[in-house]
């Protein structure tokens, strides 16, 4: 057991310990009720508050970056889809002009071919009106070499037709 003289000094220990303890509470106490203490901890209040209504704010702009990229990307494929179709279009419209072109063309070679039949007509004509005259006493039906005025019009008819057939 402890003898007198220790038990004093256990309880001395103790009890310097418990006011030194004591002490300490006393003066956190005050530091925890001082304004600066009082004013940091509502500072810390309003700055959680501010805190939480900016990570609801990032929230919702982060949704609505998500939504907005999604727009981007459908406008995206609505861009590419454009795109390809406007190709398409302008390769019909190069096929157009070059069928167009060989049209022209074509015409241009039925309207020669035409010139060159109406000459030929009109040389046929000159040719069967001077040998009228001088086959006169001949019969027209006779000679194979003969036109008769009616089959003018329509040898000319025939030769467009084969023309433009």
């Amino acid at each position: 057991m402890l003898s007198g003289q220790h038990l004093k000094w256990v309880v001395g220990f103790l009890t310097l310990m418990v006011l030194g303890l004591l002490v300490a509470v006393i003066i956190f106490a005050i530091k925890a009720n001082s304004k600066a203490c009082r004013d940091g901890l509502l500072a810390e209040q309003e700055c959680n508050n501010v805190t939480s209504v900016l990570e609801v704010q990032l929230t919702q702009t982060q949704e609505v970056l998500q939504r907005t990229q999604a727009q981007a990307a459908t406008y995206n494929e609505t861009v590419v889809t454009l795109l390809a179709s406007l190709e398409r279009k302008k390769a019909q419209s190069q096929e157009l002009l070059a069928k167009e072109e060989e049209l022209r063309g074509e015409i241009a070679e039925l309207k020669r071919k035409l010139q060159n039949a109406l000459l030929e007509v009109e040389r046929l004509r000159k040719g069967n009106e001077a040998s009228g005259k001088e086959n006169e006493t001949a019969s027209a039906s006779s000679s194979p070499k003969a036109l008769s005025p009616l089959l003018v019009p329509l040898h000319l008819l025939l030769v467009v037709g084969v023309l433009l057939a």
